[in-house]
């Protein structure tokens, strides 16, 4: 037989339609209807709503007669019930994958997605991932963050949904603005290391213009400096962990980060003789704001910690390293950045040799000024 109301084909003599769950059959009169269901109740919208708690599912129908017919029906089991799959939240996402897998993150990254699952898409964090918008979340996150922050806490959401093996939606995040890099040039850092001399961070200063990085320095004991070989022996760094600790780590950011640096100041020497054990203990932050704090007195580019680990790099060129010795020394995997800087220092010197040839066709002294591109590049 054919369902009048959905023209699907049940089975003859059917008292309800197994697809639509509507009454075939018509009632006789006198017989009481053998299923129970609860009263249902009206929405402000007009339709009405019964919940059924055994099967765990609502029905809301246009009248009261039609929500009590498809709750009959549902509850006699002529009608499939098809349960939601149970909600997850943004926020128990991330928490699942953060717990399951914070043996094998850093400390630092753990910190990171600590800070982020605290402070990022707030707005989103209770709300079920199945009916969250993820483009008005990102939209939403990048009018009041940098690009680069919404990436980095999206990354972590991404991460967090395929561990739930939810599919990851394909969303726009904003586009990244390329940092422009910082350091000093050679006569930069002669003025700085020059006013660094007797500053409680100078041994901190001068081991990050050896190419060292924040995390490297302050793990750092007077013990993996060899005096006699003049060497650095870099095995380790001590991150920001969880709860703000500092975390001491074996092992670097990448294979090539355990190295041995070659000491290439004698006032660092100086400085480490006779000392034991870490060899700077203050506190990260401050750190990087004492070396801004003399740049910016000296009239010099606010660098920080990691511009120092560049100016070892911009050095190198000028004393006409390869680019293979300075990432050795520097510990870089990727030589993008190593690249980068020579690359931005050779076309100063390219312009300095146009200069030179402009000056020649100007009836200049082209000897004169070639000397002072020497110097320059000296």
């Amino acid at each position: 037989m054919i369902c009048r109301y959905c023209d699907k084909e049940v089975a003859d003599g059917s008292i309800f339609c197994s697809f639509c769950g509507e009454r075939l059959a018509r009632k006789k009169k006198g017989k009481k209807e053998t299923v129970k269901v609860p009263e249902p109740r009206q929405l402000p919208s007009g339709s009405w709503t019964v919940q059924l708690r055994k099967e765990g599912v609502s029905i809301t129908e246009p009248t009261r007669e039609a929500c009590l017919e498809r709750a009959r029906a549902t509850r006699a089991g002529y009608v499939k019930i098809e349960k939601a799959p149970p909600k997850r939240s943004l926020g128990e996402t991330i928490d699942k994958y953060i717990e399951d897998n914070k043996n094998l993150i850093s400390p630092s990254t753990l910190n990171g997605y600590q800070s982020y699952r605290k402070t990022r898409f707030k707005a989103y964090m209770s709300e079920d991932i199945s009916s969250i918008n993820w483009q008005q979340m990102i939209n939403s996150e990048a009018e009041r963050y940098a690009p680069k922050t919404v990436g980095n806490a999206w990354d972590l959401v991404g991460l967090s949904l395929d561990y739930a093996k939810f599919p990851r939606p394909e969303i726009k995040l904003p586009k990244k603005r390329k940092a422009k890099r910082k350091w000093l040039d050679y006569e930069q850092i002669q003025t700085f290391c020059e006013a660094v001399k007797g500053k409680p961070y100078e041994v901190g200063a001068l081991l990050a213009l050896h190419g060292l990085r924040r995390s490297e320095i302050l793990f750092l004991s007077a013990e993996d400096i060899d005096a006699e070989k003049e060497i650095i022996d870099v095995h380790g760094a001590r991150v920001v962990g969880e709860g703000g600790k500092m975390v001491d780590k074996d092992y670097n950011k990448t294979l090539e980060s355990t190295r041995t640096v070659h000491v290439v100041m004698p006032r660092l020497m100086e400085l480490v003789k006779g000392k034991q054990g870490k060899l700077v203990t203050t506190n990260p932050t401050t750190l990087y704001g004492s070396i801004n704090h003399l740049c910016k007195s000296l009239g010099l580019p606010e660098v920080g910690v990691h511009g120092m680990r560049h100016s070892f790099a911009s050095l190198a060129y000028h004393l006409k390293w390869s680019e293979m010795t300075t990432m050795q020394e520097g510990g870089w995997d990727d030589p993008t950045i190593v690249h980068e800087i020579y690359t931005h220092l050779a076309a100063q010197d390219a312009n300095a040799d146009i200069e030179t040839m402009k000056a020649f066709y100007n009836g200049q002294n082209t000897n004169k000024i070639t000397n002072e591109n020497e110097k320059v590049q000296e």
